[in-house]
């Protein structure tokens, strides 16, 4: 049987979810491992961490068509695509935005300084989880959802989470540019950096770490 593809609505949803999931576990993960809580925000309003709600949004629509397959099949596919999502968003972030938030370097099992092998084998495990359980789950509390609530909440978080994506970047793409002495006369940009100081990004982003100009 074919599957449906999911739609731009359910896709906000989501990166939604996966965004407030992925802060939770973060946080929580931080907690266990070192005894402190930090901010694990990944954008400048909101718990929310976009990596994971793109990361759940790939998985949806790489392989919501391999719902059928065997278990290890969807596995060994979620290990791939994770991975790769994971090696292209750190070098993406890496090039266009000259930050970095995870470096694997040290680990003893990383695979270079962007993949490290017991997350990449996690990749698979949440794989399946997602395609069999939680995706099919999302999809029945929205079915119950009053249509006309459905699409006003749909609306509203489309236009925050634009509004509050785009603002990080910029935000972020300033810090690192003041790291490295670069200066702008734009006035918007100057705006930028008078309200998101080096200060406030340090303290909003405790483990985002600046490449240093070559």
């Amino acid at each position: 049987m074919e599957k449906k593809r999911p739609t731009i609505k359910e896709l906000v949803w989501l990166f939604l979810v996966g965004c407030l999931g992925g802060f939770i576990l973060e946080t929580i993960w931080y907690f266990i491992k070192h005894g402190v809580i930090i901010n694990k925000q990944g954008l400048l309003y909101g718990p929310f961490k976009p990596i994971y709600g793109l990361g759940l949004m790939v998985i949806v629509l790489t392989m919501n068509k391999f719902q059928d397959k065997k278990l290890w099949q969807k596995f060994i596919l979620g290990v791939i695509i994770g991975s790769a999502f994971e090696y292209f968003g750190s070098l993406f972030q890496e090039v266009f935005f000259k930050t970095s938030t995870w470096n694997y370097a040290a680990f003893k099992l990383s695979l270079g300084k962007r993949l490290y092998l017991p997350y990449c084998l996690i990749w698979g495990v949440l794989a399946v989880l997602v395609l069999d359980y939680f995706y099919p789950f999302l999809l029945k509390i929205i079915n119950k959802i009053p249509i006309k609530i459905y699409n006003f909440g749909t609306y509203f978080i489309m236009i925050f989470m634009i509004f509050d994506v785009s603002l990080t970047i910029v935000a972020t793409i300033r810090y690192s540019a003041r790291a490295n002495e670069i200066g702008n006369s734009n006035k918007i940009f100057q705006l930028i950096d008078k309200v998101y100081t080096d200060q406030y990004m340090r303290e909003k982003f405790p483990k985002l770490k600046i490449m240093e100009k070559k």
